[in-house]
């Protein structure tokens, strides 16, 4: 969940042996933030009126494996540990849906918090991507992950040695615009860490995105379709989708963003500003429940029964073999 691949996943990975001294690092980092927390608010022995202030609240997902501790928490039991049994874990149809529910907030039948891009709190915020520019104010309670999306590419280009470095597909992208076709790039949300990355990736390989390629907005689940289709030429997006592509054999994961910036920023679990303020102690009983399901999550000998719980229909949707090489 937390690792950068270093392959260039055309195939999967060669499966870890052992945990590396990084995972015993982040593991023990991760359960100390989660010890102190419980000195805050220890779990099981709230005194009657000194609980969470609520039962449980609406957060949203996206499909994409690094949504998969605040669905681990819920199917575990784990937000029933820490006084909030009644939690509703949403899937969300795109990044631009996410924002939408948030804005409506879990009385107005939208969200109160859940799993975002990272730019999006402080985007928010600002009212930057909101409807009429108002301002949201957003709380980031907890870092997701780190890295782990894919620069994915189709098979048309399969030839070309493109990896880390896309320069090689320059002179290809001119000569398709030359004979009248377009060229496009995927993204799941402007302003969002795949829209950042798909910039950057291009324009180091000297392809300016602005243009000599048109920018698109395709939310995750629908990245392999649309590429099955012909509507890209490339995309970055997070698992199991740039896994289900090369499953699919309609394209290859050039590099990971991980390769580029490791252990870049990714995901986090936001809240609304004002549902934290109001219930403080319900915003640190689900942050203690997904850092415990974080440390599910990293274990070795859960990734397995993880790839199948969150495949499921009522999650992803999307079968085994497409999560696990990559998770």
């Amino acid at each position: 969940m937390t690792h950068s691949s270093k392959t260039r996943a055309r195939t999967a990975a060669a499966p870890q042996t052992g945990p590396s001294r990084r995972d015993f690092l982040n593991l023990s980092g991760t359960a100390a933030l989660l010890a102190a927390a419980k000195t805050a608010l220890p779990s099981g022995a709230f005194a009657q009126g000194t609980g969470p202030e609520f039962k449980g609240t609406r957060l949203g997902y996206i499909a994409l494996t690094d949504a998969a501790p605040l669905i681990i928490a819920k199917e575990k039991g784990i937000y029933a540990k820490y006084g909030v049994p009644d939690m509703e874990i949403a899937k969300q149809a795109s990044w631009g849906a996410t924002r939408d529910n948030m804005a409506l907030g879990f009385k107005n039948n939208g969200i109160d918090g859940g799993h975002i891009l990272s730019p999006k709190p402080y985007l928010y915020g600002t009212g930057k991507v909101m409807q009429n520019s108002q301002p949201l104010p957003m709380y980031t309670l907890l870092r997701l992950n780190e890295d782990c999306q894919g620069l994915s590419v189709s098979n048309e280009y399969k030839d070309l040695p493109v990896g880390t470095d896309s320069s090689a597909l320059k002179d290809a992208f001119a000569r398709k615009k030359a004979a009248g076709k377009e060229v496009k790039a995927a993204m799941t949300f402007p302003g969002g860490t795949h829209d950042l990355w798909i910039r950057y990736w291009l324009a180091a390989g000297g392809i300016d995105p602005d243009n000599d390629l048109a920018t698109i907005v395709v939310p995750p689940a629908q990245m392999v379709a649309n590429m099955k289709v012909g509507t890209m030429d490339c995309f970055c997006v997070g698992e199991p989708w740039n896994e289900q592509l090369v499953n699919q054999n309609i394209g290859f994961t050039a590099a990971t963003t991980g390769e580029i910036w490791f252990r870049h920023p990714e995901k986090v679990l936001g809240m609304r500003a004002d549902v934290v303020d109001q219930n403080p102690k319900a915003a640190m009983a689900i942050m203690m429940a997904t850092m415990e399901a974080q440390i599910w999550c990293e274990k070795m000998e859960n990734k397995q029964e993880m790839a199948e719980i969150i495949g499921r229909r009522q999650w992803f949707n999307v079968p085994v073999p497409d999560i696990i090489g990559r998770i």
